[in-house]
This record gives structure tokens, sequence and C-alpha cells, in this order.
């Protein structure tokens, strides 16, 4: 046994006398959450999962009844989540999840990242030892039939330099920004995807993990557990529901030709940041349980134990000295522009002023305060070239989203922070987490505003495609039927915008310390924009409908008035026929009253010649071009 290593490094998860697992000091609780849409989940089932059918499905499922029982108070205690008296969505267990499972995920010795064109090349000692990892799962039932699927990971961990990288591994490897494809990588017939053998992207096919006896990249793990855990849960779904609904009379679920639950029901995207890469659409949940890092965080005057600025505990002069390292690394390549090798002499070279006696600290030694800072602040931003950061760049970073008043900082419970794909939580201890991690592996409060959060996200992307694709219908039918047009909005508002406004979470906290943190993850996923986007979209579609629907309105009344015209002038020649008709059997031009008929029925011929001709002119001609 390594005394040196945290206890679970040592193979086992640590365990109190009760026999619950213990939460310690330095250890890291990571959540990875992928969501399987409600046409997905109903696809494969045959029939739409209803909240009544989970209900009733809940307490008979593997774990799933002490789950609920366990984790549900928590959820509640901080939450309002009941609908019309009832509760409309459910944690549910995983084939995988009856009982913790102990992995072993191994990174390489070197790391080489791109940031603003330049490479950097790290090289650590201590980065590539076997680290143990606890892995639980479960899944959680939405309000609207669609289901999401999350891995709780623990690592414990130590603050030497080899570790804080590998933490920023583990974070990279669900969202790899920094990382691009080798110069001579092969030309690809399609995007890169996580489960191919190989996909050039290092923080990907580099981190592996072995569990039962086989060592594969970490997201071939994940798609194994998931495949087990996804026919498990399809199959007891798929017996549990009603006849009516295409329960025990359906065939298996019907699945892909690659015959994996995982690229079925698993939404892969292209990832922005590396061109040419698409990611299982999923999020993170980060939640630390870590005295030091807390106090960097949110640090008191020792004295008088008030709260103090984090600027004050910055040390710029160590900021100006790894600048000068970097530079001192920095070095022409003929396959990149430039490169950063940070090898063991620039390692020592920077840590070399943290020791009075010039003995530089190794790499897997504590790392100094400062590399602690701009590891925090890179962190939190996904940043794993996180040296390359000034003072200014490490204090914005590090400004929270909770606390953001003094008030909230007096309280030091927690301190969160959040990015497009994560959300991160640092704590010094946390009873909730120490209820709920023999359960879910996180903290429950964290996590109901991480699950709810990439419902309304995810949900709200459904909703912007649906918009997009009736501005799309009705330009196409518009034109030739206004009927058509009005079946697409009435689908619409009866369809995707009922259904939206309907699942969509609102803000159901009861405290600021979880309601604000959620207010600012629906502006930070961009959820207040899309749907600001989605309304203002529609809603100039539907008005320019109703504009041409008026204009086309206009028009069918003028038609309408030509034709009553028609009908008025042919009348009218009808009479003047009806007078020739009397004129010619009756005039005689040595009767003077004769000739003043003749001469009234020429004007009124005349005139009504003069009408047709002015009205046919004008319409064809002025008012067309008007």
């Amino acid at each position: 046994m390594n005394e040196d290593l945290p206890s679970m490094q040592n193979g086992a998860v640590p365990i109190d006398d009760e026999g619950n697992e213990r939460c310690e000091d330095k250890s890291l609780y990571i959540t990875l959450s992928m969501y399987v849409s409600e046409a997905k989940v109903a696809a494969a089932l045959g029939s739409r999962l209803t909240p009544r059918i989970v209900e009733s499905f809940q307490p008979r499922y593997l774990n799933s009844r002490k789950l609920r029982d366990a984790v549900d108070p928590l959820f509640n205690d901080i939450a309002d989540r009941e609908r019309r008296g009832r509760v409309d969505d459910f944690l549910l267990g995983a084939l995988g999840g009856q009982k913790p499972e102990i992995v072993t995920v191994e990174v390489p010795d070197t790391i080489v990242w791109t940031t603003e064109g330049t490479q950097s090349v790290n090289t650590l000692d201590g980065l590539n030892r076997k680290r143990s990892v606890r892995v639980r799962r479960f899944w959680y039932a939405h309000v609207n039939g669609a289901l999401s699927y999350h891995v709780s990971l623990r690592y414990d961990y130590t603050h030497s330099i080899a570790d804080l990288y590998f933490l920023s591994l583990l974070q990279k490897v669900a969202a790899p920004k920094e990382f691009a494809f080798p110069a001579d990588a092969p030309a690809r017939t399609r995007a890169a995807r996580v489960t191919d053998d190989r996909t050039g992207i290092q923080a990907i096919d580099a981190v592996t993990v072995s569990a039962g006896g086989k060592r594969m990249p970490f997201w071939h793990y994940v798609r194994a557990c998931f495949d087990a855990d996804a026919a498990h849960l399809l199959d007891a779904l798929r017996s549990h529901l009603p006849a009516s609904a295409g329960g025990k009379a359906r065939g298996r679920p019907k699945k892909a030709a690659s015959g994996s639950n995982f690229d079925t029901l698993i939404q892969q995207a292209p990832f922005i940041e590396v061109p040419g890469l698409e990611m299982p659409v999923s999020r993170l949940l980060f939640f630390f349980q870590d005295k030091t890092f807390f106090d960097q965080l949110l640090p008191v005057d020792p004295a008088t134990l008030e709260p103090v600025q984090r600027g004050t505990r910055m040390d710029e002069g160590f900021g100006t000295h790894c600048g000068q390292c970097l530079d001192g690394a920095l070095h022409s390549d003929p396959d990149t522009d430039q490169t950063y090798r940070l090898d063991a002499g620039f390692w020592s070279r920077l840590l070399s002023r943290q020791q009075a006696e010039g003995t530089p600290l190794a790499a897997t030694a504590e790392a100094p305060e400062a590399l602690r800072y701009m590891f925090l602040a890179g962190f939190n931003q996904n940043i794993i070239d996180f040296l390359n950061q000034d003072s200014s760049e490490v204090l914005d970073s590090l400004d929270p989203i909770y606390p953001d008043t003094e008030a909230q900082e007096a309280e030091r419970k927690f301190i969160r922070y959040a990015n497009p794909r994560a959300m991160i939580t640092y704590v010094q201890s946390s009873r909730s987490l120490e209820t709920a991690n023999d359960y879910i592996g996180t903290c429950p409060y964290a996590f109901l505003i991480h699950i709810l959060s990439m419902h309304n996200e995810f949900l709200t992307r459904e909703y912007e495609d649906a918009a997009l694709q009736l501005v799309s219908d009705v330009r196409a039918d518009s034109a030739s039927s206004l009927r058509e047009a009005a079946r697409h909005f009435y689908d619409f508002r009866t369809g995707p915008y009922e259904a939206y406004y309907r699942d969509r979470y609102m803000n159901i906290f009861r405290y600021d310390t979880e309601g604000d943190v959620f207010e600012k993850m629906t502006q930070l996923r961009g959820i207040a924009r899309r749907n600001d986007y989605v309304e203002r979209l529609v809603s100039n579609v539907e008005s320019q409908t109703r504009d041409r629907e008026a204009r086309m309105s206009k028009r069918d009344e003028s038609a309408m008035s030509v034709l009553l015209g028609a009908l008025g002038v042919f009348g009218l020649f009808q009479l003047m026929f009806n007078w020739a008709d009397v004129l010619n059997s009756r005039l005689s031009l040595a009767n003077p009253g004769d000739w003043v008929a003749l001469f009234a029925f020429c004007t009124s011929a005349l005139t009504a010649l003069v009408l047709v001709v002015g009205f046919t002119v004008w319409f064809f001609f002025f008012r067309n071009r008007s």
C-alpha cells in the first residue's frame, strides 16, 4: 500500500463505520450525463414513455426504489417538483449501478494541445501512473418521456502538478477543445466519432479505462456500459408497457445496424472547437470536496475571518516568472509554427522559484498556491493551457456564478462556476453529498440544478429545430395555399409549442442558493436567448403570413368588385339590346320623338363603352403598376 496516495488510489473505496462510502478531502465527483430525446425513446419502445408508466415501473426495477427513497426527499427539500399533485420525473437504477465499480484510468506521460495556433508538448513525471476511479450508473426519466443516462465517477487526488493535469484531462475527454487532429491525419469520408477505433484526438484516444480485465478508450467503456444498461432497461420497460401501448406483443427494441443502443439513442453533434469531430451530446457536473481549493476561492483574513478579495492572494511575481519560463520553452518546429516544450527542464525552472533552498519541486510534489490558482481558473473554463494566463485572466475566470454578493460570500457554503458544457462546485464538506453519494455518486442539490438545466437546454434546441422547420414549411406552402400555411401554424402551436411550455422546467427551487444558479445556467446555456429568438422568428413569419392573407383577401375583394361591375355592365348591355329591338321594330325617322330615343340609346351605349374601357385600363395597367 502506498501511504502517499489517497486511500482510494490503493484500489478500494473508503468505507465508514456504517458501511457507507466515506467522502474525503481532495475528492472529485464527476457526473457525465447524456440525453436521449423523447422521440428516440418512443421509437425504441414503440410507445411514448409517460410519467404514469414510469411511476408504476420505478419501484419494480433494480435498485430504483432505493434511489427514490434516499434521494427524492433531498430533491424535495430544495425544489417544488409537484405538478397537479404528482411528481413527473423519476430516478431509475441501472444494471451496472447495483454496486460501485472500481476501474483503472490511465493517460500518457506526454500530452499535446494547441492554443491560438501554438502547440504545447507537456511531459510530466507521474502523469501516466494508474489511477483508481469509482463508477456508479443510473437513469433519470424526464417529464416529457425523455431519458438521461448518468455515469458518476469519483477520483481522490493530490495537489501534485501531475494530478492537476489529470483532472484537466477528465474534462477534456468529454469536451476536447484545444486538441486537434495530427497534421498528417488521413482524409476522412465522414466526421470522426469517439467510438471509432481511433479518432486522432489525443484527449479521446489516450484516456483509457481498464475494467473487467479489458483496457479500452474511455468512450468505448461508456458505450459498453450504456449498451448493457439500455438493453436491460428497454426490455424491462417494454414488458411493463400496457398491451395497448405496444408492450409485450412487440419484439425487441429497434437497433442500428451496428447493434449498439449507444449509436442509436445518443445524438452525435459536431464539436465546433474541433472541426471534423462529432461528440455525443452530453453535459458534465463536477463536485470538488477540497478545503484547500475552497479557501483559495473564498479566502478570509486569518485574523478576523472576514472575506477578502481573491486578488490579494494572487502572486503576480509567479505569473511573471511563469511567462519568462514559457518564453524560454518556445521553440520553432518544422511541422508547426511554434511549440512550447514543457519538459523536465521547464518544470525545474518554473518550480525552483518556490524553493528557498534552491532545490526544485518535483512535478509529483504539492503544486504551489499560485499554480493552483492558475489550474482552477483554467479548469473552470475548460482550459488545459492554464499556464498561459496573466493575473487579470485568472481573476476573471475565478468570478463565480454563485456567490455573487458579499452576504452570500459570508455564508461560505459553496462556490459554483459554469462553462458551456459543465457546472462546477467547490465545497469544504457537504452533508447532502455524504447522504446521496452511495446512490447517485454526487451532491443531489447540484445534480438537480444540472439535470433540469440540461433538460431545458435540449428541449429548447428541439423547439428551435421545430420552429425552423415551421418557417421552411410555411414559406414553401404559403405561396400556393394559405390553408396549408395555417395548418402548419396550427400543428406547431398544438404540437412543439405546447409541448415546450408544458414540459420545460421553470425555476422550481425554493432557495437562492439553487434558484440563482439555475437562472444563471439558463442564461449561460443559451436557453433564454434561443427561446427569445424562436419567439421572434415565429412571430415574424406569422405576421408575414397574415399580411399576405390580408393582401390576398383584398385582391379577392377587388376581383369580386370587378365581377359585380362586369355583371352590371352586362346587364346594361342587355338593356340596350332590348332597347335596340324595340327601336328597330318601332323606329320611324319621320317622327321627331323617335330621334330623341335613338340619341338617348347611342349616348347610353357610348357611355357604357367608355366606362368599360376606362375601368379595364385602370385595373390592368395603373392599379397593377401601383
